[in-house]
């Protein structure tokens, strides 16, 4: 990197307070890869003091997985640490809200004011600013980044000048660059209920009746009926389906 002290300094000016970054550039211009090279560095700087992402980067110790609303906002209150939260594919999760789903309307209006009380900071990861307007309210977003190559940034905010970055290196964090960055509104479904879960599911879906389920397998029918509406609504998430009622 050209200017370490620049990068230290603008980093430094950016996370004195709880804010939001926008992460933006093409595909493979190494946005993620740069974002997580920001939380490496304020780490080792001392300017955050916990660092978590939606991006699996292998299990790593010094980064949190957290691909959930619910999850998010218990990593965000757990303690008072100045804390640093990657958000991968905003664009997917967070859109603008003319196509936004209820989900997403419900993530957006919860994760700025969280963001706020839990002294956060919050790097969000897209290929255009096309996310919910809310997002993009001056009070909350304090910077805009801008890749326009692997090892190029331009960095804008109101906070200070505008500055380029040349020659960034890799992130010393490594991430699988083919899964996914998930994020949920609804907490998975534990493994042991799970198991119940898909039993009750493989028997409707071999014929059986919900009085045999309740009488070879000793589920209630209201039971079994709540089991097969979490995994039709487990797929139709996965799936990005948006049931509407009509």
């Amino acid at each position: 990197m050209d200017d370490a002290q620049a990068f230290y300094g603008m980093l430094k000016v950016l996370f004195k307070d709880p804010c939001l970054i926008f992460m933006l550039g093409d595909w493979r211009t190494g946005k993620t890869d740069t974002s997580l090279l920001i939380g490496h560095l304020g780490l080792a700087w001392g300017l955050i003091e916990k660092l978590g992402s939606n991006i699996y980067t292998y299990e790593n110790p010094k980064v949190d997985y957290v691909n959930s609303f619910g999850r998010l906002t218990r990593w965000l209150h757990h303690d008072r640490l100045t804390k640093l939260f990657i958000f991968d594919e905003a664009l997917e999760h967070l859109p603008s809200r003319r196509s936004m789903s209820r989900k997403n309307v419900n993530v957006t209006m919860k994760l700025i004011p969280e963001l706020s009380k839990a002294h956060g900071r919050i790097i969000f990861c897209s290929q255009t600013d096309k996310v919910d307007s809310t997002l993009l309210d001056s009070t909350f977003l304090r910077a805009v980044f801008k890749k326009t190559s692997k090892k190029t940034m331009q960095c804008g905010s109101k906070l200070f000048e505008p500055l380029t970055f040349r020659n960034l290196p890799r992130s010393p964090i490594k991430f699988d660059k083919d899964r996914l960055a998930e994020f949920w509104e609804a907490e998975a479904i534990q493994y042991s209920e799970l198991s119940e879960t898909m039993k009750v599911a493989k028997a409707r879906i071999e014929g059986r009746s919900y009085s045999w389920i309740r009488d070879k397998m000793n589920v209630h029918p209201q039971t079994a009926k709540r089991h097969v509406r979490k995994i039709l609504k487990a797929y139709f998430e996965q799936q990005k389906i948006e049931v509407v009622n009509t």
